[in-house]
């Protein structure tokens, strides 16, 4: 389920239960492995969706991926001017 009871975004919990977080958290640093096999992984499942999408549903994602990253973007920014 994506979103929560509330309409929120169920996000943070995703990715605090996904096992690729997990692992690469367990010892509390992330090093330029982790950063390469977790680039490698998400280009991977890209590159299936890619093969396996319609053109319509390949659309949504980029909106979804590029939306997301905006976000994320903006957020970063938000932070650092409020430091």
């Amino acid at each position: 389920m994506l979103f929560n009871e509330n309409g929120i975004l169920n996000i943070d919990e995703a990715i605090s239960n996904n096992p690729s977080f997990k692992k690469i958290m367990e010892d509390g640093i992330v090093t330029n492995e982790e950063l390469n096999e977790q680039s490698h992984k998400l280009i991977d499942l890209l590159q299936q969706a890619e093969k396996q999408f319609s053109a319509e549903e390949l659309q949504l994602l980029e909106q979804i991926l590029v939306e997301s990253n905006v976000l994320y973007a903006v957020y970063q920014k938000y932070q650092l001017q409020n430091i």
